[in-house]
């Protein structure tokens, strides 16, 4: 099973059980409420970076923003020898981590999919108990985490993120959110506000909207009122893999939000692939955009 999230985008425990099983959702209890569960190959992780758990386990799991390195560490009595590790170290096991800053925050920002770079058993740790025991640690690198893990206990300054106004974008995840909050500051000036404005709930724009299987980029609703348009960005080639996606959060906004409006589609991408030109031709409702990027150097 391939399973597919947003970079850098929040989810609870509950948005990760509809995309891993979108007929029924999440297993309620068992391992589901804890640090890691494993879904067919895949095993997803819960980590609370900097503050313990809500079932009070605290444990030093942390990222090394010098080193680009994340350390983290397994439920109390975990071991190199165990099933779920052994499939892990072995690559057998896709690991997706999904992490957290704010324990009282029910959602987790998704990292990406980590590659183990070393392991030791016999950390000491406590148990739900508080009895001394050890535990697993690991240290292992997911693309782009630097981008999205906050450096903790330090002021975070804000920066301009213009596509305008950078040569290049550090990472493939910033371009992604690049193209996103360009598309947001610059809506007026864009083809698409000739017909569409940026849905607003509460007198907040919905970007990164919430759906029962993770969020969407943009909800744009008509300027006549009949129609809301789910916009899904992708930063370089779009496959049809995406098609899924933007059909499943074009359910939930038919089902839950549009009422008697129509709902529509649109991919914007940097390019599309042969795939995903053929499932458009048989998606009337779902329409394909690239965009461009300029740069611009200023002496």
């Amino acid at each position: 099973m391939k399973l597919e999230f947003k970079k850098g985008s929040k989810y609870s425990r509950k948005d990760i059980g509809w995309v891993c099983f979108p007929d029924k959702g999440r297993p309620a209890g068992d391992d589901w409420d804890t640090g890691y569960v494993r879904v067919e190959d895949n095993l997803i992780i819960f980590m609370n970076i900097g503050v313990p758990g809500t079932t009070e386990h605290d444990f030093d799991n942390h990222y090394d923003h010098s080193k680009e390195v994340i350390v983290w560490y397994g439920k109390p009595k975990s071991h190199s020898n165990q099933p779920t590790f052994q499939k892990l170290l072995s690559g057998e096991m896709t690991p997706h981590f999904f992490a957290r800053w704010d324990n009282k925050d029910p959602q987790f920002s998704y990292l990406g999919v980590g590659n183990v770079v070393s392991f030791k058993d016999g950390h000491p740790c406590l148990d739900g108990n508080k009895n001394e025991v050890e535990t697993i640690e690991l240290k292992l690198t997911v693309e782009d985490s630097g981008e999205i893990i906050p450096i903790l206990n330090q002021t975070n300054v804000d920066k301009d993120i213009s596509l305008e106004n950078n040569l290049t974008p550090k990472s493939s995840f910033l371009l992604e959110k690049h193209l996103e909050d360009y598309i947001i500051k610059n809506w007026s000036n864009i083809e698409l506000n000739k017909d569409y404005n940026i849905h607003k709930e509460n007198n907040k724009l919905c970007t990164q909207y919430s759906t029962g299987s993770g969020p969407l980029d943009i909800l744009a609703i008509s300027k006549d009122q009949k129609e809301f348009l789910v916009i899904e960005l992708k930063k370089g080639r779009a496959s049809d893999i995406v098609m899924g996606q933007i059909q499943r959060y074009m359910g939930h906004i038919k089902n839950n939000l549009a009422g008697d409006k129509d709902v529509k589609g649109l991919i914007i991408a940097l390019e599309d692939d042969k795939n995903l030109r053929d499932a458009l031709s048989v998606a009337p409702n779902i329409k394909f955009m690239k965009y461009e990027v300029s740069f611009k150097l200023v002496g």
